[in-house]
């Protein structure tokens, strides 16, 4: 099968799961719960098409197409129309617009900010002796570990959450500690930008102006527009107790908090970094860990 073929041939298919997932979301709404009351022996059950059509302001016939496969395009204010008079959750909103090849506005409980819950700060500790943290989708870094606060002091002495963007290009004692801190600077860049189109805001915004009025190197790179995707790194820092460190920079998705991140730092493969830090940073405890002890 060529290629053309298979991705004629995937859209296909994308448009009959869209049609059955319409119809069997109409299928669930109690019609007297959206104001339709009894009229007549339904032969199925949920809101006949004509009464969704109704509900989101959507012609009929053009309903029928997009249940039954037929409809080659539909725009996210059909989509969006169409979702909020189904009563569909933010989870089957998203399934939706990735069925029409579309990606949804995130709003309402899509925004909830990022919690630290007890579940959350329990795996950071667990992580221990490796470096670790919680990025918030503004990339605030909103809990991390000992080994982290081992690894960068500074971080306790910020007034409310550090951003991890603005530490970076503006805290001299990190450059100072990033022995790699110049190729970071553009990694970070490149990735932020991705991370601010998977997740607009405002706060995102504002972020960026600010940076581009505090910091020049940045506002170079951001004016680069340049773009590229989170790729575990091999990362060097010169720690003032510790010497030179060498870990495996990670970052992971928080899939049940908005646009959250978990970042984690483990030794590299033939260092013993994290037993240093821990060691150096009198982590007693997680230094034994770290050897194995």
């Amino acid at each position: 099968m060529s290629g053309g073929t298979a991705r004629s041939t995937i859209r296909r298919v994308r448009r009959v799961e869209l049609g059955e997932f319409l119809r069997s979301r109409r299928a669930r709404v109690d019609p007297a719960v959206v104001g339709f009351g009894a009229s007549g022996r339904r032969r199925a059950p949920g809101l006949r098409r004509e009464e969704l059509s109704s509900l989101a302001g959507v012609a009929v016939s053009w309903l029928a197409k997009l249940e039954q496969g037929r409809a080659h395009s539909v725009s996210p204010e059909v989509l969006d129309a169409l979702a909020g008079a189904l009563q569909l959750d933010a989870a089957e909103r998203a399934h939706l617009f990735a069925l029409a090849g579309l990606r949804p506005e995130r709003h309402g409980d899509g925004w909830a900010t990022p919690q630290v819950t007890q579940a959350l700060r329990a795996l950071l500790d667990g992580l221990g002796p490796n470096p670790a943290y919680v990025l918030d989708r503004v990339w605030d870094i909103v809990a991390w570990n000992d080994a982290e606060g081992a690894l960068f002091p500074p971080l306790a002495e910020v007034a409310g959450p550090p951003n991890l963007l603005e530490l970076t290009f503006c805290d001299e004692g990190l450059a100072a500690l990033m022995a790699d801190h110049d190729e970071e600077l553009v990694r970070l860049v490149a990735q932020f930008r991705l991370h601010r189109t998977d997740w607009p805001s405002p706060e995102l915004d504002e972020l960026v102006e600010r940076l581009r009025a505090r910091a020049p190197r940045f506002a170079q790179l951001w004016a680069a527009k340049d773009v590229a995707p989170f790729e575990t790194t091999r990362r060097l820092f010169d720690h003032p107790l510790a010497g030179r460190l060498v870990f495996d920079h990670h970052r992971l998705g928080i899939l049940d908090q908005a646009g959250a991140q978990l970042v984690v730092y483990t030794s590299a493969g033939g260092t013993d970094s994290a037993a240093r830090l821990a060691a150096a940073a009198g982590l007693s405890s997680l230094a034994d860990v770290a050897a194995g002890r």
